[in-house]
């Protein structure tokens, strides 16, 4: 699994050990939006590694770790390792600016919802005879995004009371996925990469 998917493990490791480290590490990292606006910039990324939790990050990186093991072989580690990077980022941007109501977010399930829609994306291309497990995976997530949104309580996952889901956080990592897929798959990508390796040292 490690050498399969050794920068998802690794980030779902970090999010278990982080849910250990106790509250005021998880205060200290999550995403708010007041800290945001006054200068904790570091919160756009760090908010996505820590959880309510142990459960809740146990959950995340069960399925960051899973999603992983497909995407991770099909576009390189070090290439998913920049995608997460900066989906990261721009999942904390998008809710900063398109969700006001988010005042904290914790979890890695917009990760781990990118990861699920960039390997499905590139599996639906490059793999056609998968299509209609892919189609599956594709109307149960988005009836879990819609139950997430008008429910406002987490299909699979317990979380505090008074916490709800940022199911826009979930929408915006597929968003996310989606496009870096098809950025991947691009024919300009593909062309700088081969020249790339072209000018690789032998």
């Amino acid at each position: 699994m490690l050498r399969r998917a050794p920068v998802s493990c690794a980030i779902g490791g970090i999010c278990l050990l982080l849910a250990c480290a106790g509250e005021p590490i998880a205060a200290g990292f999550a995403f708010e939006r007041a800290a945001v606006l006054h200068g904790e910039l570091w919160r756009l990324w760090s908010g996505h590694l820590v959880h309510y939790s142990l459960s809740h990050a146990g959950a995340d990186a069960l399925v960051l770790t899973a999603m992983g093991m497909v995407a991770e072989p099909a576009v390189g580690s070090r290439r998913l390792a920049l995608v997460l990077g900066g989906g990261a980022l721009l999942i904390s941007l998008g809710l900063l600016a398109l969700a006001p109501g988010i005042v904290e977010y914790r979890g890695a399930s917009g990760l781990a919802v990118l990861t699920a829609v960039l390997g499905g994306v590139l599996a639906w291309r490059r793999h056609p005879v998968s299509r209609p497990v892919l189609v599956c995976a594709a109307l149960a997530l988005a009836s879990k995004t819609l139950w997430e949104a008008f429910a406002h309580t987490a299909a699979f996952t317990d979380l505090p009371a008074g916490v709800s889901v940022a199911w826009q956080a979930h929408l915006l990592g597929a968003m996310v996925g989606a496009c870096a897929a098809h950025a991947i798959m691009s024919p300009r990508y593909k062309e700088h990469h081969a020249q790339g390796r072209d000018r690789a040292p032998q």
